[in-house]
């Protein structure tokens, strides 16, 4: 189970409940930051995560799953060119290195031994299975 961390209030809360409702949103939020090009999104047993890569190659990219999130660093670096006299560019700016590193929280924990990735257009597709909850055992009570 991910446990957040949570603001420390002298006061405390008169509402706990509504906290934890609010908490929730801003951790979604949090999950999501604009600055990562993202979708996640559950269909069934499955958690679905896509991330817009571009101008990141499949060999470049290491993508490690654990049960509450998915981490993701490339690196990308562009060959150089050699002039020649034929050609005409003039370069004001070049992009000659990429390099991302995200960790993503995950809303559900998932088993890290089922999951996929494909990759098309740019897009790293992951795939993963979510973990069956356990609901105990029941005992006899003598």
């Amino acid at each position: 189970m991910m446990r957040d961390l949570a603001r420390y209030s002298r006061f405390g809360s008169l509402l706990p409940e509504v906290d934890d409702f609010f908490r929730s949103f801003s951790n979604l939020y949090d999950a999501t930051s604009t600055q990562i090009p993202l979708e996640l999104y559950e269909e069934g047993d499955n958690l679905y995560l896509n991330v817009d890569v571009p101008g990141i190659e499949p060999k470049d990219m290491e993508v490690r799953v654990f049960e509450d999130r998915v981490t993701l660093s490339a690196t990308s670096e562009e060959g150089e060119e050699k002039e020649s006299e034929e050609s005409c560019r003039t370069y004001h700016c070049r992009k000659k290195r990429r390099s991302i590193n995200y960790s993503i929280g995950l809303p559900v924990e998932v088993d890290s031994e089922n999951v996929s990735a494909t990759f098309k257009n740019g897009v790293l597709m992951i795939s993963m299975t979510k973990k069956k909850k356990e609901e105990g055992r029941v005992i006899d009570i003598s």
